[in-house]
């Protein structure tokens, strides 16, 4: 398989590469110092190559369980892309989760704790018995992905699978959304911070 001179085996390299380049800067929050990792994927920080999207795309719809999916979902705002491009390749329609309350009806308020903060993400246009895949470019401490779940069982939709382009796996957020919730969070790259470096595991 070839699309735009990349072969199917190199999907992910364009990505891995921006990582190797990123910068850690740190970040503060409610008081708190954490490292942050700076990379056009899941910072936005530069531009992103549209075989670099694809390639995210691709991978994702490889190991996603999309059998009967009726939405793709994604917290905005660095899930947007992946959850766009993953759309486009898949034809199943993307549903983008909101840092901002609308007041619709039957709008699902999730309160997230990550490991930098707390804050409130809004969820409209599911149903009931909804399939969901749960789509993200990045799970660090797993607060996003562990609220949303229990958000959206809690409702009556079905989270079909989780997937993350990239892990921080120091962090251990795979570990805690599968105690806390039962689902394995996939993830394609994983790296971690060790003395300040990032390494691609």
């Amino acid at each position: 398989m070839n699309l735009n001179g990349v072969k199917a085996l190199d999907w992910l390299v364009p990505i891995k590469e921006s990582l190797k380049k990123a910068l850690i800067v740190k970040m503060q929050s409610y008081g708190e110092t954490y490292d942050y990792v700076v990379n056009p994927l899941s910072s936005g920080t530069s531009e992103i190559s549209a075989n670099a999207l694809l390639g995210c795309a691709f991978e994702v719809s490889r190991i996603a369980d999309l059998d009967g999916v009726t939405k793709i979902l994604t917290p905005e705002a660095m899930g947007i892309h992946i959850g766009t491009a993953l759309t486009l390749i898949t034809g199943i329609p993307l549903l983008i989760i909101r840092k901002r309350k609308h007041g619709l009806p039957n709008e699902i308020e999730v309160v997230k704790k990550t490991g930098y903060a707390e804050s409130r993400m809004y969820i409209n246009g599911v149903n009931k018995n909804d399939r969901v895949v749960l789509v993200d470019s990045i799970i660090a401490t797993g607060g996003t992905y562990s609220a949303l779940i229990k958000a959206l069982k809690e409702y009556g939709v079905f989270v079909q699978d989780a997937i993350a382009v990239i892990e921080r796996v120091e962090l251990k957020g795979v570990e805690r959304v599968k105690r806390e919730t039962g689902i394995s969070v996939k993830t394609l790259i994983k790296i971690k911070l060790e003395k300040g470096k990032l390494i691609i595991l």
